[in-house]
């Protein structure tokens, strides 16, 4: 799926209380295309790719695992 990007969590628990964080806004401007799929219905935002090749490969990869339509839009 090509070389991960880190973007850091914005919510994260550490003993037993939520943390609460900003993420870095110059990885969040590094993403152009947002990966999506329908869960009950409603649309589910799962992360952010740089690129269209890492985005279809991640699309592809749910498709034959999960057997899910994923939706790819541009940001």
């Amino acid at each position: 799926m090509g070389p991960s990007q880190p973007i850091e969590a914005l919510i994260r628990i550490e003993n037993d209380h939520w943390i609460f964080e900003r993420a870095d806004p110059a990885a969040l401007a590094k993403a152009r295309h947002r990966i999506v799929v329908h869960q009950d219905g409603a649309p589910l935002s799962l992360g952010g790719c740089t690129d269209m090749t890492t985005a279809l490969d991640v699309a592809r990869r749910m498709a034959e695992n999960d057997g899910r339509v994923v939706l790819i839009e541009p940001l």
